[in-house]
């Protein structure tokens, strides 16, 4: 089967934003880069489109020398801290099948930026101290397209499969994958079927 090039695919850039700090954002940008590159052995960047500094820090402790805007890469993956729009253009016009963009925490300027992605999720909790925000932000989404993908780490299965019925949505699980550099056997299906062209 002949493989599609990067002007016939489906979707190229994958933006990922919470609903709130603290729902694993980073995490599941960086185990779907690890997916991407693994299994699909695709070239895949990933670019922190927040003022966090995980990048920074991640890159630290994997003993990469790195400095603001500068990439570096891990498992064949390259990661862009704090990238800038002068980063994103370079990684488009690039050799990169897939772009990543970890926005962290919802705000109205990374939301209106990441409705420009491809595909794009919202990660939320149901955790009953984040449950709220992510409430929220699906209540408002009744009004957006359908281009938006859900997906939770914490909570119940019984408030996920309820907030499913009541908003006619789906809402995926993340896996629990405790490291986002492994890929596992649930990842892999769970990347898939979040991730399908």
């Amino acid at each position: 089967m002949r493989q599609k090039g990067i002007s016939e695919c489906a979707w190229r850039t994958l933006g990922i934003i919470g609903a709130c700090r603290g729902t694993g954002v980073t995490h599941l940008a960086v185990g779907a880069a690890n997916y991407l590159t693994s299994v699909k052995r695709q070239k895949t960047a990933v670019l922190e489109r927040n003022d966090h500094g995980d990048f920074m820090r991640m890159g630290s402790f994997c003993e990469r020398s790195i400095n603001a805007g500068v990439s570096y890469g891990i498992l064949n993956v390259d990661y862009y801290p704090q990238a800038g729009a002068g980063e994103l253009v370079s990684c488009l016009n690039g050799d990169y099948r897939y772009i990543i963009l970890d926005y962290g925490e919802i705000t109205r300027q990374r939301f209106l930026d990441c409705a420009r992605c491809d595909r794009k999720v919202i990660v939320g909790s149901l955790s009953e101290w984040q449950a709220e925000a992510f409430l929220e932000i699906v209540k408002e989404g009744q009004q957006r397209n359908k281009g938006w993908q859900y997906a939770i780490v914490f909570g119940s299965e019984e408030a996920r499969v309820e907030l499913e019925k009541c908003f006619r949505i789906p809402v995926r699980r993340v896996p629990g994958f405790v490291d986002a550099f492994a890929v596992t056997h649930a990842g892999i299906r769970f990347f898939t079927e979040l991730l399908q062209d």
